[in-house]
């Protein structure tokens, strides 16, 4: 086997939107590498399967793909059946990692056609809601987790949830986002500042907020890169239209490819994540990854205290960590502008720490 090619066959669950260069990695170092993207339910038609054969893409199909929540995880699944069977022979041994506990449904009964095949349990969110119906998903969350013989974590927090305490073993551990830095020119110079938004919207992210100040700030503006629903969307415009703030917003409310984001990007001076903060929301519990992505960017994070990463970013100067206040974070952009270039220094640092290809490396080396 090629020293080069550390895994030999992994089947794994991606996004078109940032998740921490996960399919990039698996794509240089996998043999044969089957990658399974599952689209937002937000306006969804199709999934998409991607089979790499020793660092190269041999052949990429659309799934059909749903809004009905039921037809939409019912397709999932059976997407999941029709790879594991359709891309490996059964004297094959590979992985599956996954962030839904939907694919090792029937996980025996997967296992007598496919007896060489090993479930990973990439655990990325916790939901602290006690509805029923979210009761009984952490609880199907726990069962797999406990049964299978390898998990990894997110976050610490995530780790401590479902183990009891932080647990760092070969075959458990937490694995953050890794980054892999883009050559960017920018500065923060002149009077207009541009803040960056990058991912699905939800209600838990401070938009509205983030609204209000840019009335009162009108030197200040932002590029939402996401998509919501209808209802959501007309909420949004309703607020823009209220303040008075449409020529300091961008929001198309359409999906954005990464190269379409870099190009946004370059005439920006920060990223923002203004999240709802408390153990009562889910980011308490995960690492948002458009932080990371901002990293990427080469954007000063202007973010919440919210989540492990908020922790690196003070450490390594690499943004302002704020509270959603008026005060708060005008404090933030004025000392960003003063002193831009410590910021991205900070931010190669910040970015050296969690550089995907050596972070990755060691972390999944139980694959290997």
């Amino acid at each position: 086997m090629n020293n080069h090619f550390r895994y030999k066959n992994l089947f794994i669950f991606s996004s078109l939107q940032f998740i921490g260069n996960i399919e990039e990695y698996f794509v240089h170092h996998t043999e044969k590498l089957v990658v399974h993207i599952i689209m937002p339910r937000t306006n969804n038609k199709y999934n998409i399967v991607r089979l790499y054969s020793k660092g190269k893409l041999v052949n990429e199909k659309e799934m059909w793909s749903t809004q009905n929540i039921f037809l939409y995880y019912g397709s999932w699944y059976l997407q999941h059946l029709y790879i594991i069977f359709h891309y490996f022979r059964r004297e094959e041994k590979f992985y599956v990692m996954s962030f839904m506990p939907l694919n090792f449904f029937f996980g025996s009964l997967q296992k007598i056609f496919r007896p060489q095949m090993q479930f990973v349990f990439f655990i990325a969110d916790f939901c602290p809601a006690k509805t029923i119906s979210i009761i009984l998903f952490e609880r199907v969350k726990k069962y797999y987790h406990d049964h299978l013989l390898y998990a990894c974590y997110l976050s610490d927090i995530l780790n401590k949830i479902m183990n009891g305490k932080v647990v760092k073993t070969k075959n458990r551990k937490t694995v953050m986002w890794g980054v892999k830095p883009k050559a960017i020119r920018r500065s923060a110079n002149g009077e207009k500042f541009e803040l960056l938004f990058v991912g699905l919207i939800k209600d838990s992210q401070g938009l509205e907020f983030f609204y209000e100040f840019l009335h009162h700030n009108k030197n200040c503006h932002i590029n939402i890169l996401g998509v919501c629903d209808e209802v959501l969307y007309a909420k949004h415009q309703k607020i823009i239209a209220k303040y008075n703030i449409r020529e300091q917003v961008y929001f198309p409310n359409k999906f954005f490819s990464d190269t379409e984001v870099v190009e946004v990007s370059k005439k920006c001076h920060a990223g923002i994540a203004l999240y709802d903060i408390g153990k009562k929301h889910m980011t308490y519990y995960t690492e948002p990854g458009k932080v990371k992505f901002y990293a990427e960017l080469g954007l000063p994070i202007i973010m919440s205290n919210v989540s492990a990463t908020a922790v690196y970013v003070e450490k390594f100067h690499a943004g302002e960590i704020v509270k959603r206040d008026m005060q708060s974070i005008i404090t933030a952009i004025k000392k960003i502008k003063k002193n831009y270039a410590s910021y991205i220094a900070g931010l190669k640092i910040f970015n050296k720490y969690f550089y995907y290809e050596n972070y990755y490396r060691d972390k999944f080396s139980f694959l290997e």
